[in-house]
């Protein structure tokens, strides 16, 4: 049986395919202004890659800052539930997950057992996040965020960021760049606010190591570094970290198909 994770977030939408407890295939395409489309897309390509079809699946689960505009989808689950899941899968040891997304921030605490015991959210502004980072690639010139990542690992010191907000800190940018202070030091000042502002959420919360990073950003070398030195915890970050949720929604789905086949049986 086959069942699919999608996590319809703000920049991108990813497709995860699961068949008996195994990842068989997954597929990232941007999430645009129509985000129902980018999912059908994701899913689509992903079933293609494996000669199947819709009608191959099982369960369609859903997460991410889109979740509920993918009708087409059996069962919408929230971020939290999404990448604790997956992080747990992915790392089985983990006891702490730092997600950090497109828009949202999301620290989520484990107990012994796996299950979610605590958790902190800070969808409501977008300092911190893959957004902030796109806002910055653009106000520093820089082409992608993977050059943006690499200035800030070549700084030599960090230029001090008074403000969070992404609105301020892009005029404050704006005017470090015109003072002819370094891409490299801006940057690097931009991923230690960063890291400080997600370091105090995550310590609020209370960390228990292995702590696993997750999300698009932990893509990112230079925040992973920053937030190992707020924290001075290690972090442990999986091969795509930006697929755990979308790895987390299949996994509850598959789980949910499993327990209601054996429902079934036991009721025959």
């Amino acid at each position: 049986m086959y069942y699919a994770g999608l996590d319809i977030g703000a920049i991108h939408t990813k497709a995860a395919l699961m068949k008996n407890h195994t990842v068989i295939g997954v597929k990232v395409v941007p999430t645009g202004v129509f985000p129902q489309k980018a999912a059908k897309r994701a899913l689509t390509a992903t079933l293609e890659k494996q000669g199947l079809k819709f009608n191959a699946l099982r369960g369609i689960y859903t997460t991410g800052y889109n979740r509920r505009v993918a009708t087409f989808g059996t069962k919408a689950i929230t971020e939290i539930a999404a990448f604790a899941r997956g992080a747990l899968f992915l790392v089985p040891d983990a006891r702490s997950v730092i997600d950090i997304g497109g828009q949202g921030i999301r620290i989520i605490a484990l107990d012994e057992f796996g299950h979610v015991s605590d958790f902190k959210t800070n969808d409501k502004c977008s300092a911190g996040t893959g957004c902030f980072l796109d806002v910055m690639k653009t106000a520093l010139d820089a082409a992608n965020l993977g050059e943006l990542d690499q200035l800030a690992l070549d700084a030599s010191a960090p230029e001090k960021i008074n403000c969070t907000c992404t609105v301020f800190a892009e005029s404050e940018v704006v005017s470090l760049v015109a003072r002819g202070k370094t891409k490299e030091s801006i940057i690097s000042g931009l991923v230690q606010s960063m890291a400080s502002k997600v370091a105090r959420m995550a310590l609020s919360l209370g960390m228990k190591e292995e702590v696993v990073l997750a999300g698009g950003v932990a893509r990112n070398r230079s925040v992973q570094a920053a937030l190992e030195e707020e924290l001075a915890i290690p972090l442990t970050v999986p091969k795509n970290p930006h697929l755990v949720g979308a790895i987390g929604a299949a996994l509850d789905a598959y789980e949910d198909g499993r327990n209601q086949r054996k429902i079934k049986r036991k009721f025959k």
